[in-house]
């Protein structure tokens, strides 16, 4: 699954330097008070402390008490709790920091997230919000629609996942922040491209994650040429998967908004 803590760590290896940019870009600053919210592994965290300085606070929280521990573990203050219903009082942060976790949520949970994150910041304070958009992702050499047409068909079905609709949502996420009565809003959107050669955690990562796509393809309705294309995405070891090609290039899109209370 793609919410695989292993996953998204390998994920955030090899897209750090986006990553990072991203969070550096919110606007977070030292002495603040900051919520990681939806904390995951904790990969954001290092950053987020940094950035607060000894003179500010950091907190985490995630619905895992895994990760709660993970975090802990690693010396960051955390708690189990839910995005849609923190355990903080009213304005209780200088910001919230909230990546990777939009694209697991409905319409709704989204709406009622970002309404929790607004709430636990004091005013004028800050919500940033990162996630994915798999309509800006693209696999070369191959079919430039490959990728666009998988994520239409599952956003699309009478059985979509809640994932299949959020992970096509990202470029829309200034609007939310707006509709959640955030002001200032601005938003911006990043590129993550790689082309060959690539480090071995590149190609170990992608691999894994074309894979999985290639599986999710085949319960789907695709044009046969598709599902073609994506049986030889499913093997990295196949003669004809990009991978292996000397003109490999992968781009995804990656979108940042934030906004003030």
């Amino acid at each position: 699954m793609l919410t695989d803590e292993l996953w998204l760590d390998a994920h955030f290896v090899a897209c750090r330097p986006e990553y990072e940019s991203m969070l550096r870009r919110a606007g977070i600053r030292n002495g603040d008070r900051v919520l990681d919210a939806g904390c995951g592994s904790g990969s954001f965290l290092p950053l987020l402390s940094e950035l607060v300085g000894e003179s500010g606070g950091l907190e985490a929280v995630d619905q895992a008490p895994a990760n709660v521990a993970a975090a802990r573990k690693a010396g960051f203050q955390a708690r189990t709790g839910s995005v849609l219903n923190l355990p903080y009082p009213d304005s209780s942060f200088a910001a919230v920091w909230c990546a990777n976790v939009g694209q697991y949520l409905s319409d709704e949970e989204l709406a009622r997230a970002l309404l929790e994150f607004k709430r636990v910041v004091k005013p004028g304070g800050l919500v940033a919000v990162k996630d994915v958009d798999m309509l800006l992702m693209r696999v070369h050499p191959g079919d430039p629609f490959l990728l666009a047409r998988l994520a239409q068909v599952c956003a699309e079905s009478v059985t979509a996942s809640v994932q299949s609709r959020g992970s096509v949502r990202g470029r829309e996420l200034r609007r939310w922040l707006e509709h959640a009565g955030l002001q200032s809003v601005w938003q911006k959107s990043e590129l993550i491209e790689r082309w060959a050669p690539l480090t071995d955690q590149e190609r170990g990562f992608f691999a894994e994650w074309l894979a999985f796509l290639a599986a999710v393809a085949s319960n789907q309705a695709l044009p046969d040429a598709d599902l073609e294309a994506w049986s030889r995405l499913r093997d990295p070891a196949h003669q004809d998967h990009p991978l292996n090609h000397t003109d490999f290039y992968l781009c995804e899109g990656q979108v940042l908004a934030v906004g003030r209370k």
